[in-house]
């Protein structure tokens, strides 16, 4: 088994949900492993035996999925939660851009090869450049 908690149940829920043609084994009863209760029960639980919930929860899916896919859900939680850790408050961790606004951020990269900047440092980098700007305007 594997350790989830009570914030991490709707990731694991929708990720599933997401994945599953490679998550489902020939045997799987689908409407067990997609029903919603087990998810409102886990949210709704008081804090005493939210726990059982959870860990009720983990062996049905550990029953019903195939074990290759039950490794790729850990180390997926294992990353998101890394990352949630590195990010601290800010949750969000991407923006959806045009492919207009990419190409502008590789050309503006291709400029400076030595940098190596990544689209968020040249995001950095033009937000500043805009506040110095806005700043001699005042």
């Amino acid at each position: 088994m594997f350790k989830v908690e009570r914030e991490e149940i709707f990731y694991v829920y929708k990720k599933i949900e997401r994945d599953y043609a490679e998550a489902f084994q020939a045997h799987t009863d689908k409407c067990k492993v997609m029903d919603v209760g087990y998810i409102e029960r886990i949210l709704e639980a008081p804090n005493e035996v939210v726990n059982q919930a959870i860990e009720s929860y983990i062996n049905m899916l550990i029953e019903q999925l195939k074990p290759k896919y039950i490794k790729s859900l850990r180390s997926s939680l294992r990353s998101v939660r890394s990352r949630n850790k590195r990010l601290g408050n800010s949750k969000i961790s991407s923006v959806t851009v045009d492919i207009d606004l990419i190409n502008s951020l590789n050309d503006i990269k291709a400029h400076y090869p030595d940098k190596k900047l990544t689209n968020a440092g040249v995001i950095k980098l033009a937000v500043e450049a805009l506040r110095k700007e806005l700043a001699c305007l005042k």
